[in-house]
Formats: C-alpha cells, structure tokens, sequence
C-alpha cells in the first residue's frame, strides 16, 4: 500500500491565477479536495498512517494524509472548513514560538507576511479535530543547529502543545531540513513522526522519522485534478 501526504502552508481567497509562494489560493484548493473526494481517497491522520506503515493498521481504499506547515490562520479560516465539510481530516503543525504573531518564511522567494493562529483559535480547531503538531519553536533549520539547540527546539514545542492539547506525537522538519541524525534527534523527543518535504510515496516499512510529502502549490490544482485523472496524476507525482 503506497500513503501519499500531501503538503500545505498557506491557502487564501486569492485568484486562481495569482502566484504567491508558499500559498494556495482557495479555488484551487476547493478544488483539489473535490478531486479526492471524487477520486475515492479516503483521508486519515498521521496515527492511522504510521501504524499502517508498521503493518497493523486497518486498509482503507486509497489512503491520503493532509498537512499543513507553519499554523498559519488562513489554514484555520479557509482551509479547514472546507476539509471539515468534505469529511477529511488534516494535521497542522506549529511553530509554537510565533503563535498569533505575523511571519515570513518565504521573505528570499518573494512571499509575503503571513499571520499564525492564536492559541485560542488553535484550540477551536483541535475541539473540531484538527490535529496539532509541532513544527519546532522557532522555526530554525535542524541541521544548523548546534545538538543542545535542536534538543530544546523539538522538546519545548512538544511540551507545549502536549500540554495544551493533551498529546503532540508528530513533526515536519522547518524548511524540509533533514538533519544526518533525524532518527535518533525524533526518538530522544519521542516524537512518533517526522515529516519531510522529499516528494514520494510511503510504504510499509518506510521509516517514521522521515516521511515523504508532495508539497502542493497553484499548479497542482484547476484543470489538473479531474477525479478520472487523479490516481495518474499521483502516481506520476509520487
């Protein structure tokens, strides 16, 4: 069984047309969710998917993980209510050091500034099911830091949100940066995940501290998720 995750960061009520990195305008997200839904996937979270990667999981047909980097609150305004009307459920990980302040990680691509969620809106999503993640405390690329800072950068924001949100089992690495020692950094945090942004499929026996994502963008979208097209599409993506 191949488990694709795809992954997001911002999605906004922006033309179709518009490019802006590092974010999805709405339509075309609508309509990347209508193509999976038409196409048969059936969406689970990063538990159910791990423990089908570790071979006792219960099959499902044509399974699909939905992420999302950075928690930013588009995600919670626009993308969210959208997933939750079409039954499927998502992941968001969070820079727990700029929670409800305003960011730009994609500054050096042309990005723009993206407000973060607040905890009391973090909150609302996780009582409608959203599940929280940690995307470090302070975004800072793993394999740049010195081993005690990238200790603290896993462990604080695990600790925090566990606290918050009564557990926080899963990571996306800041930037996709995969440091040579991820397993070891990942098991010391107890973290059950990690999550990369090297493109493929996960399969069983692939390994829990790195897992594959398709990050997805504009042109993954209108015209191109026909649901009779979509199986194709992913299997030539992945």
């Amino acid at each position: 069984m191949k488990i694709p995750i795809l992954a997001y960061h911002a999605v906004a009520p922006l033309p179709a047309e518009a490019r802006v990195p590092g974010t999805v305008p709405l339509a075309v997200f609508e309509e990347q969710v209508r193509g999976l839904v038409q196409g048969g996937y059936t969406g689970i979270d990063l538990d159910h998917a791990a423990d089908l990667l570790d071979g006792r999981g219960e099959r499902v047909s044509r399974p699909v993980v939905i992420t999302f980097d950075d928690g930013y609150r588009s995600v919670l305004e626009h993308a969210w209510p959208v997933l939750r009307d079409a039954g499927l459920p998502a992941t968001l990980f969070v820079v727990t050091g700029h929670v409800g302040r305003t960011t730009c990680y994609d500054e050096h691509k042309g990005g723009v500034p993206q407000e973060h969620a607040d905890w009391a809106e973090l909150e609302r999503a996780a009582v409608q099911g959203l599940e929280l993640g940690s995307h470090g405390e302070t975004h800072r690329p793993l394999g740049e830091l010195a081993p005690d800072e990238a200790a603290q950068e896993l462990a604080r924001s695990r600790e925090l949100l566990a606290t918050r949100f009564g557990r926080c089992d899963h990571f996306a690495y800041p930037f996709g940066d995969l440091p040579a020692d991820a397993d070891e950094q990942l098991a010391r945090a107890d973290y059950r995940t990690g999550c990369t942004t090297r493109p493929g499929f996960n399969r069983r026996g692939s390994a829990l501290p790195r897992l594959r994502r398709q990050v997805l963008g504009r042109r993954s979208g209108i015209g191109r998720w026909r649901h009779l097209r979509l199986r194709r599409k992913l299997g030539r993506w992945w």
